[in-house]
């Protein structure tokens, strides 16, 4: 774990978290709806899924200005790129099963862009 003075860009962290949270709750949605109705509504998942985006980016843009390897955003693209489709996919009429499978592959890979992200960041300081 990279904790201590040269853990400069915490909001990676926070992001890590988030990718996890994205995939437990939609997994989870699903049968949570009938009693939390404003857990599955396409107003919360627009603001989530869009927070979390730019959180994102923010997190990775920080941290590629530290360490400049560019192999961060060969992790970024592809789980900005699927957490964007299967928000705007699910406007489109592409299935809920769709939605499900695009958010959980963005959050798994966007995991470990930010772990890797912090990673390369504190062993730029290190050396």
């Amino acid at each position: 774990m990279i904790t201590g003075p040269d853990d400069s860009n915490r909001i990676d962290r926070i992001c890590a978290g988030l990718s996890i949270a994205a995939i437990v709750h939609c997994v989870q949605a699903p049968w949570l709806a009938p009693w939390v109705p404003w857990l599955a509504g396409e107003t919360a998942h627009g603001i989530v899924a869009w927070t979390l985006a730019l959180l994102s980016i923010l997190a990775v843009l920080k941290g590629w200005s530290v360490h400049r390897a560019s192999r961060v955003f060969a992790w970024a693209l592809p789980g900005w790129f699927c957490l964007i489709t299967a928000r705007s996919g699910s406007a489109s009429g592409s299935g809920e099963i769709a939605e499900i499978f695009l958010t959980a592959t963005a959050g798994i890979v966007l995991w470990v862009t930010h772990h890797l992200n912090r990673s390369l960041a504190y062993w730029h300081h290190r050396s």
